[in-house]
């Protein structure tokens, strides 16, 4: 019997991106800024930012009307990097940002 994998992958992700664009707190130890999600799904977030980050990084992000996550860099491209969030979003509370976009 063949293994099933771990996560259902969806083009070589576990899930979806959702086209998503606002302007949200960044805070990772004393540094703070506004950056721009550019997409979203329940595991994590693409990222455009002002300020390096590097791969491993721990951070905080803070979504409109939600408590602040904890998320890691995942990858770093120029002005922009993919994070994995440390516990993924509820479905429900994602397709209420969602709709909220």
């Amino acid at each position: 019997m063949a293994s099933e994998p771990q996560f259902q992958s969806t083009g070589g992700r576990r899930s979806d991106r959702h086209s998503f664009s606002a302007e949200v707190q960044f805070r990772a130890g004393n540094r703070r800024a506004n950056v721009r999600v550019q997409d979203i799904s329940k595991f994590g977030a693409r990222i455009e930012g002002v300020f390096l980050v590097h791969e491993g990084d721990h951070f905080f992000v803070k979504l409109t009307g939600m408590e602040s996550i904890e998320a890691r860099v995942a990858w770093v491209e120029d002005f922009q990097f993919g994070c994995e969030f440390e516990k993924p979003l509820n479905d429900a509370v994602l397709d209420a940002l969602l709709r909220q976009n």
